[in-house]
């Protein structure tokens, strides 16, 4: 017999297995119940046996009797029920009948008991020979299934089999199949294969022959071709050689080139060479100093200066090319790589006077007067025609301060080059800065003889005037700014033909002509409306005509003040400007601004004395009078003004004694005021 564990059962094989265990218990039940009735039956027959009947507690057992009344006795005992009277004194009395009625009620009750107890197990009885039977029923649909369900299990492990016998059957076939199959096609691989092979073999070795014949042409293909590529480099290399002898020379005739026209020529022939090297892959220290040259015409100094630095890469020994870095590293204000470029050109070549008199102008920008000196002398010393380095001489001692060696130095040049008008004027301006002034005026007027109408005779003829001019020479003065100013269109800056308008301007206002004098200043600020000196000066003009015109002044040296608002005089006479409207707080604040500029200035710090006393400012005015009375004993106009003064302080003793000192320096000057003071102070 198979067993099955509880949880491999289905639900349905589950469901038929309890009924199975239920109908047995309940089968087991009946019969214990029916073993329980009997053994109770057998109990009360037995007792009723041994005992007879005892209903002195009105209980006893019943197991289906039927109860009625007396009849109840009548199976033991006979019929009929004897008839007990009841009385007083016998057990019929209240409480025997009373207690007779009890256990009648008790022994009714135990009776419907018993019958509802048999009806119970009548019914259960029932109930189990019903489940007893359904189980029976439900055995027999069991087995009947089971044996329903092995014989289809049976079948199908048969057609299973049946199909796995015919699968492995028909796989075998198959099997046997693949491997004819197989065998086959293995057979006509190796035959491919050796046929493959067979051709393989042919081809590569109809390929070797083919590579054998391609080589054997190749190479003498290659030989011819490196042949020709010999030639054509041969010939390459002596066209580069060819443009890099052509700029070698360009490159020297480029240094030596006396015009713009040469040098532009020379350039572009260059360039054009350079570039054509630089096509043939080839490269040349001259094409890169031509580059250079090119450039710094344009004047693209960085890229000059990057095109120097390959040339010196590819050439350190040429002079010119650290010449020229030099010069590009001047112009660029690094001065401490020119003076080390210029000395390298001096170590390559020191008999090439450009480098030496530019070391000397490097020396010159480092402060170092004494070194520029000595290379200055130098250039001359390699090359007595070296104009430019006597001039340098010159300036240097004119820098130092001796005049000697400096006009000694300007004769030397002017005695080797008579022509150069530039060194006399310089001459002429070196003599004037010392105050020399007819010694100036000599080396101008020389100039201006050796001078066509140009720019430079006008500016010579301008700087004669103002020699002529400061030496009291007015007339004179005024006949050489008549030229300058006659000139003046040869100069091209608006700015230079004011100044040589407004020259011509002062000259006849010294010369006391002063509607010439307005007109030429005007005719200034037409060509400069910000030319600051020409409103100056026509606003002290209309200043010095009174009252009418001080707007007019006023509105110029604003205008002038909105310019340059740190110039002394514009400052100087705005102040006066507004004294002369009576507007003293401004014309104080305006001397004072003045002062800030200049503050040595003796006429301003009257002026701003005279302000403060007219603004009530007496001790400011007492105390700048007195500092211009104590530098300058001379002044009478401070110690008049210092009198009024301490009048007004109530200081008469010391106004008193100032102007008796006016009266006893110049008996003279502002006598009626001076002696009309004296006298109400001596009264």
């Amino acid at each position: 017999m198979n067993f099955k564990r509880w949880k491999d059962l289905s639900d349905e094989e589950k469901n038929i297995r309890l009924k199975k265990i239920c109908g047995g218990a309940a089968v087991v039940f009946v019969i214990v119940i029916l073993l329980l009735l009997m053994k109770c039956e057998g109990c009360s027959s037995e007792g009723r046996r041994k005992h007879g009947r005892n209903f002195y507690d009105g209980k006893g057992h019943s197991y289906g009797e039927e109860l009625s009344g007396a009849g109840i006795f009548d199976n033991e005992y006979g019929k009929g029920v004897e008839d007990y009277t009841l009385s007083d004194s016998d057990s019929d009395s209240d409480e025997a009948r009373r207690r007779k009625e009890a256990e009648l009620a008790a022994l009714k009750a135990s009776e419907e008991q018993a019958a509802r107890e048999a009806e119970a197990d009548r019914k259960a009885k029932a109930e189990a020979e019903r489940k007893a039977e359904a189980d029976r029923k439900a055995k027999a649909e069991a087995d009947r299934k089971a044996s329903e369900e092995k014989k289809r299990k049976s079948e199908e492990k048969a057609r299973l089999a049946a199909e796995e016998k015919a699968r492995k059957e028909e796989a075998r076939k198959k099997a046997d199949e693949e491997a004819r199959l197989k065998n086959e096609r293995e057979l006509a691989e190796k035959k491919k294969a050796a046929e493959t092979a067979r051709q393989k073999a042919e081809e590569e070795k109809r390929l070797k022959k083919a590579a054998e014949e391609a080589a054997a042409k190749k190479a003498e293909q290659d030989k011819k071709n490196a042949e020709e590529a010999a030639a054509k480099k041969a010939a390459e290399n002596a066209a580069a050689d060819r443009t890099k002898a052509k700029l070698d020379e360009i490159a020297k005739r480029l240094a030596e080139a006396g015009s713009d026209a040469e040098k532009q020529k020379l350039l572009e022939e260059g360039m054009e060479l350079a570039k054509k090297l630089a096509e043939s892959g080839a490269d040349s220290d001259a094409a890169h100093y031509i580059k250079a040259q090119d450039a710094q015409k344009k004047k693209d100094y960085y890229r000059a200066l990057s095109e120097l630095e390959k040339a010196i890469a590819l050439n350190e020994s040429n002079y010119l090319y650290y010449y020229d870095m030099g010069k590009l590293q001047y112009l660029l204000r690094r001065y401490t790589d020119a003076k080390g470029s210029f000395m390298r050109s001096i170590e390559l070549n020191n008999q090439f006077p450009p480098s030496v008199y530019n070391l000397g102008l490097t020396y010159v920008k480092l402060n170092d007067e004494n070194s520029a000196l000595e290379s200055f002398k130098k250039s001359v010393k390699i090359n007595p025609n070296y104009e430019k380095g006597y001039i340098e001489q010159a300036r240097v001692y004119n820098r130092q301060g001796k005049l000697a060696e400096c006009v000694k130095a300007y004769d030397n040049l002017i005695k080797l080059f008579p022509d150069n008008t530039s060194a006399i004027m310089e001459l002429g301006s070196v003599y004037y800065q010392y105050g020399k002034y007819a010694e100036s005026e000599a080396q101008y007027k020389r100039a201006l003889e050796n001078l066509n109408k140009s720019e430079e005779k006008t500016l010579t003829a301008y700087n004669l005037s103002k020699v002529l001019y400061d030496d009291g020479k007015y007339a004179e003065a005024s006949r050489y700014g008549w030229m300058a100013y006659d000139e003046k269109d040869f100069l091209i800056n608006d700015a230079q033909q004011a100044n040589i308008t407004y020259n011509y301007a002062l000259i006849q206002e010294r010369n006391n002509k002063t509607e010439d004098a307005k007109r030429y200043y005007k005719e200034a600020l037409t060509l400069h409306p910000d030319h600051v000196k020409s409103k100056i000066n026509l606003s002290a003009l209309y200043m010095s005509e009174g009252s009418a015109d001080v707007d007019k002044a006023l509105g110029l040296l604003q205008e002038a003040y909105k310019t340059d608002s740190n110039d002394f005089s514009v400052n100087n006479n705005l102040g006066t400007a507004y004294m002369l409207k009576e507007d003293y707080p401004k014309a104080v604040s305006y001397y004072k601004a003045a002062l800030e500029i200049r503050s040595d200035d003796e006429d301003a710090l009257l002026n701003l004395a005279n302000a403060q006393t007219k603004n009530g400012e007496l001790a400011d005015a007492s105390r700048n009078f007195s500092k211009i009375t104590s530098k300058n004993p001379e002044n009478l106009e401070a110690y008049v003004g210092l009198a009024k003064v301490l009048l007004q302080l109530g200081d008469t003793q010391g106004a008193y004694k100032n102007l008796l000192y006016v009266r006893g320096k110049n008996p003279s000057f502002r006598k009626a005021e001076v002696d009309s003071l004296i006298a109400v102070l001596e009264n």
